[in-house]
């Protein structure tokens, strides 16, 4: 774990060094709403510059934390951008022309902004059976995309995000930094892979379950991670993260089954000895939009400032993380995998299901 003190120090660093434009994705709670809130507070009044934008469905819960953010950074600019049901790529598609319009507002008559934090948070976690077998308008539910709920928030709603932003991350002369809070280090811990049904939609009732969910997605954007930094070096800084026990309003879900609900009761009773607290959780993922976790450059020098990239090579680009800033070492989980090509397949599987559904068309796996 990367010291408290050390995470805050180069956070500090971090407002000071230049302007930041951040986009932060489904932060009306929860671990973007934390980061959003710390990201603010650290550049205070004497920060370099910050124009950060808030997508979620919730305006009103939307517009109160940026007050908020307004009131500790009052030399920032906070925006509120509309967002839909993000599981739909064709939702995402129109929350990224709302930000591109934004911009141009932001910018009239000068050059659309590049963007330096994109934070991916939106998510459903959801333990227990698959809920196709409860409520079909919930999770285990195929989109008429053709997508699992879940499956499109973890990931393919995400992907979505980066390639239509692409443009805006890889301008600046800066390293761009997307942050994904998710389920890192899932692949060495849980959940059954089925590599001929990447997207648990060809049998969902035989293959999904929200730990398989969490399997395959972590080993894709892993996969699709590596693949975006060896093609931008020098651009592209990409983090996954496992956020650790950070309670929120998931936690109190009444989705979540019963069995979860009562054990969240008693480990809140216990938080204090083995929780994050909101304002370190957002101190932490604003760290990983430092120089601790650079975009590939090709040197791979060793260095302890620098973090090991999920290939094992120093600075290389792609991370996954734990909750305390420490890179996780998964390389035995792709080892076997890309020998069979699986990183090319996740690629092109990708990129698919994107074009697919970008077409007006159905996803079938």
């Amino acid at each position: 774990m990367i010291k408290l003190e050390i995470v805050e120090q180069a956070n500090r660093a971090l407002v000071q060094s230049r302007p930041l434009v951040a986009v932060f994705v489904g932060a009306a709670q929860g671990t973007g709403e934390y980061a959003l809130r710390e990201l603010a507070k650290t550049h205070g009044v004497d920060g370099k510059g910050l124009n950060a934008y808030l997508v979620a469905r919730n305006e009103e819960r939307a517009e109160k934390i940026l007050g908020q953010c307004r009131d500790v950074c009052p030399n920032g600019h906070f925006h509120y951008v509309k967002a839909g049901d993000l599981s739909l790529l064709r939702d995402v598609d129109a929350v990224c022309t709302r930000l591109e319009t934004a911009f141009k507002e932001d910018r009239p008559g000068g050059n659309a902004p590049n963007i330096d934090i994109l934070c991916l948070t939106h998510i459903i976690s959801r333990f227990g059976p698959p809920t196709y077998l409860i409520k079909a308008d919930v999770l285990g539910a195929v989109t008429d995309e053709g997508l699992e709920t879940t499956m499109s928030l973890h990931y393919y709603s995400r992907m979505r995000f980066i390639t239509n932003l692409l443009l805006y991350l890889t301008t600046s002369e800066h390293t761009a930094h997307i942050i994904s809070i998710c389920s890192a280090g899932a692949e060495i811990l849980w959940g059954t892979f089925y590599p001929d049904d990447l997207s648990l939609s060809k049998d969902p009732k035989a293959h999904y379950t929200y730990v398989n969910c969490r399997a395959h997605t972590t080993r894709m954007m892993t996969m699709f991670f590596e693949t975006l930094a060896q093609q931008h070096r020098g651009k592209l800084s990409l983090i996954h993260s496992y956020p650790g026990m950070v309670f929120g309003p998931t936690h109190w879900s009444s989705l979540q089954p019963i069995w979860f609900q009562i054990l969240q009761r008693v480990l809140y009773a216990a938080r204090y000895f083995i929780a994050t607290s909101p304002e370190e959780s957002g101190q932490r993922t604003v760290f990983y939009a430092t120089s601790r976790y650079p975009a590939r450059s090709g040197s791979g020098q060793a260095s302890r400032d620098v973090a090991m990239s999920t290939d094992r090579v120093v600075g290389g680009g792609s991370y996954s993380c734990w909750s305390g800033n420490d890179d996780i070492n998964v390389e035995k989980a792709y080892t076997d995998l890309k020998k069979d090509g699986f990183q090319a397949r996740v690629w092109d599987h990708t990129n698919e299901v994107l074009e697919t559904i970008s077409n007006g068309q159905r996803f079938i796996e």
